[in-house]
Order: C-alpha cells, then sequence, then structure tokens
C-alpha cells in the first residue's frame, strides 16, 4: 500500500515538475493560440500541449492552414503517394499545395518531424511574410526575415535541427503579434528603393 502512495507521489511530482519546466512564454504562446482556434485548447492542463515533443510534418500543415485563415478544401485528390484521402491531414496539405505553400512532390513525408527552418518558412509564407533578402541559401534567407521582423530573438545556423512543438508556437504567435509592425516595415522597404 505504502508503495502505491510513493509510485503515485512520484508521478505526480515528475508531472509538475514537467509543467514548471516550461517557461510561461511557452505556455502563453500554445494559449494564444489556442484562442484563436488554431491549435486545441490545454490551458488547464498545459502539459498536454506536449511542447518539447517533436512535430511531424502533417500536424504542422494543419497550423500553417489555421494560421493563413484561407479556405481548406475537404477534398482530396491523393496529389502525394504517401498521404491517402482517408488520412486527417490530407485535406490541410493539400490546401497548403493549392496555395503554393509547399512544392509539389511524389511523396510529403507526413510522419516526418519538421526541422525548425521548414516550419518558420511555413509560418512566414502562411501570412505573406516576404523574404528581406533571396540568395542561393533559402534557409539563411528565411532565417535572417524572421530576424529583421523580430519574431525570433536570436539567429541560428543548424538548418537541420527540429523544431519542437513550442517552437512553432512560439514563432506563429509572434508572426501574429508582429503582423502589423512586418507589414509597416515591408512597405517601408519597397517604397524606400530608389527609381530607376
Amino acid at each position: 500500500m505504502i508503495k502505491k502512495y510513493i509510485s503515485l507521489f512520484m508521478v505526480l511530482a515528475f508531472s509538475l515538475g514537467s509543467v514548471f519546466a516550461l517557461s510561461q512564454d511557452e505556455i502563453d504562446a500554445a494559449n494564444s493560440l489556442a484562442e484563436k482556434w488554431i491549435i486545441e485548447d490545454h490551458s488547464d492542463f498545459p502539459e498536454e500541449y506536449r511542447l518539447w515533443d517533436n512535430i511531424t510534418r502533417r500536424e504542422t500543415m494543419k497550423i500553417v492552414m489555421k494560421l493563413s485563415g484561407l479556405e481548406i478544401d475537404d477534398k482530396c485528390e491523393w496529389k502525394f503517394s504517401d498521404l491517402p484521402e482517408t488520412d486527417w491531414g490530407c485535406k490541410y496539405v493539400e490546401s497548403a499545395l493549392n496555395y503554393w505553400f509547399i512544392a509539389p512532390n511524389p511523396k510529403f513525408r507526413p510522419d516526418d518531424n519538421i526541422t525548425k527552418i521548414e516550419s518558420m518558412k511555413l509560418v512566414l509564407k502562411a501570412k505573406w511574410v516576404e523574404k528581406i533578402q533571396i540568395t542561393e541559401n533559402w534557409q539563411e534567407d528565411y532565417m535572417e526575415t524572421a530576424y529583421e521582423y523580430w519574431i525570433i530573438d536570436e539567429k541560428y545556423y543548424d538548418y537541420d535541427a527540429e523544431a519542437k512543438r513550442w517552437w512553432i508556437f512560439k514563432i506563429t504567435t509572434a508572426t501574429i503579434e508582429k503582423e502589423e509592425e512586418i507589414k509597416e516595415k515591408q512597405n517601408q522597404i519597397y517604397t524606400d528603393e530608389p527609381s530607376i
């Protein structure tokens, strides 16, 4: 009987410890997206946001399409061989394809984890944020753009790093919050160009 109580206490302590390990900023970002119906609301039990878990390409596309506010087509045409029309993510992925957020390829790899830079690119595309530079290094272009528009606080160069759920929630929330500032800055960039 005592062993049961000890086990229960350890499970409870671990659960509470994992919640306290999450920063309030990360929880606030998740709650903000939940209020906008972009992700499910777990504000009563923040550990259910699973902020430190990786996130798949399929899950990311649902967030991206809901963020965009664009129409999501309920019909799927099996445009990716590994994403049948019966898959719940098909409508989000194919809608993203229709809006050119992603490129047409034979496969989508829905169960693969997404990288930080891939998710940032999709979030910026969903909010129609223009890149501030166009070079041969698309990863750097998107990272520099996010930094220039205050979506991320510091630059990073590990472009293969997998995104955690908190990362996507945080950059998505930041992009929404900075939307007006981004538009204003983009207008300055394009109107300040010298005429030829």
